[in-house]
């Protein structure tokens, strides 16, 4: 199988790389050149995915695409979001179900769910809610992956990614980390489970604790073999030492207390 990953130059990218590449030929796009080089069964083909020709042509001989692309940040703002995590994911989704391709993965966040308080959280049956314009773009990609598989017949798989960091950085992380390897055998099932309509699955580890209910993918064969206790940052914060610019109360930490860009400015 050839998969694709876009954003292969960023930091998921990079570490899940390696694991993949063991049971996958790999096509690497980014606007820039991934470090380490490309290994012996993975290519390379720079591009910007608001390009759909561009798009067609990263997309072309592959079986598969995991979207990892686009744009984050507590100060992201609407107008900066929206080639990468809109036309971006738009255009894959399009040539992607043009040319055949057999399964779609799609990078999601916990960001889809950060608005809710944290105490008596359970996302199970929850209704989106964004806590800030990174998240509500991951919100469109999920819905738009939905669109694509149901009209279109193209098999996705959303993986709601929670911390990512290759270490835990605090309370609220240690209740939604992953690791690299683990967030590769979710991309993997996705990639290889039978009968793939449309799901929706987390990305997490083992934690103590944890914020979201992982039972589908448990359900799907996801077997993940790190834990987030095992994994703590040399500076780890407890919940004690969380200072209110990181949002320990909210599920989406500091993206749902740094204050929300304006979309525009007034006249």
């Amino acid at each position: 199988m050839k998969v694709l990953i876009t954003g292969a130059s960023g930091r998921v990218g990079t570490a899940v790389r390696p694991y993949l590449r063991r049971n996958f030929d790999l096509r690497l796009t980014d606007l820039q050149p991934p470090a380490p080089a490309c290994a012996s069964n993975e290519e390379l083909h720079l591009g910007d995915l608001a390009d759909p020709a561009a798009v067609a042509a990263a997309v072309a001989g592959v079986d598969a695409v995991i979207h990892l692309a686009c744009v984050h940040g507590l100060g992201l703002d609407f107008d900066a979001s929206l080639d990468a995590n809109y036309r971006g994911t738009l255009n894959l989704l399009q040539e992607s179900a043009h040319a055949g391709v057999k399964r779609f993965v799609y990078a999601s966040s916990h960001h889809v769910l950060g608005a809710y308080p944290r105490a008596g959280f359970s996302a199970d049956g929850k209704p989106v809610a964004p806590d800030a314009f990174y998240g509500l773009s991951k919100a469109f990609g999920e819905a738009a992956c939905a669109m694509y598989a149901l009209r279109s017949g193209l098999p996705t798989f959303v993986v709601r990614i929670g911390n990512a960091d290759p270490r835990v950085g605090d309370e609220r992380s240690l209740r939604m980390w992953t690791s690299a390897r683990d967030l590769a055998e979710l991309f993997t099932l996705g990639l290889r489970m039978p009968g793939l309509g449309h799901e929706v699955v987390y990305g997490t580890s083992i934690c103590p604790e944890p914020l979201f209910d992982n039972r589908r993918a448990f359900e799907l064969g996801y077997q993940p073999r790190d834990r987030s206790d095992d994994n703590l940052a040399p500076d780890y914060l407890g919940a004690d030492d969380m200072g209110p610019e990181r949002g320990g109360q909210r599920v989406g930490g500091a993206y749902a207390v740094a204050p929300l860009p304006k979309v525009q400015e007034r006249s």
